[in-house]
């Protein structure tokens, strides 16, 4: 693929889920291991269609090539700022809940490229920080993440008893 082909981005809006849905499970069928990602449903992706959240998608030549999403989860169980020691605030932080970029499109830098406009949008809505749990066996996506000023924080139990590592990013 040539690395020539305009990239741009589009906020998505609800009537976007099967469209997501469909890149999920593309993604799946590429897994090694299917512990590598979380299975989302409809209801998953509905709720983080909200003020200030954000669900971004990236486009390379006018094809869809991914997609992120930042969850503004204040007090809902799924809000990561719970997983952190002594946060008293989690509707302060908001999660870079998940970011696919389509197999064909992989080794652009996308899924930076989301992480980090996802992280913008997180600090002009005023959020303190983000958080986003990945597999200890995704490598790529630990190292974007990293690259992109996250920090390991910890090791937890998430998603039914799948291990995930928590990254956080202090943004204000």
């Amino acid at each position: 693929m040539e690395n020539t082909k305009e990239i741009t981005l589009k906020k998505l809006e609800k009537d976007s889920i099967p469209l997501l849905l469909e890149i999920q499970e593309e993604a799946f069928r590429v897994l090694d291991d299917p512990d590598l990602l979380r299975r989302n449903t409809y209801e998953t992706f509905e709720v983080c269609f909200n003020e200030k959240s954000l669900v971004l998608a990236v486009y390379v030549g006018g094809e869809i090539a991914g997609f992120g999403i930042l969850y503004a989860a204040g007090k809902d169980k799924e809000n990561l700022a719970y997983s952190l020691d002594g946060c008293d605030d989690v509707e302060n932080y908001a999660n870079v809940k998940l970011t696919i970029v389509r197999p064909a499109f992989r080794g652009l830098g996308l899924q930076r490229l989301l992480i980090d406009k996802l992280c913008e949008h997180a600090a002009a809505e005023g959020f303190l920080g983000a958080l986003s749990t990945v597999s200890p066996k995704n490598n790529f996506s630990s190292n974007n993440l990293s690259k992109c000023g996250f920090e390991a924080v910890k090791t937890l139990v998430k998603y039914g008893g799948m291990s995930r590592i928590l990254f956080y990013k202090k943004l204000n």
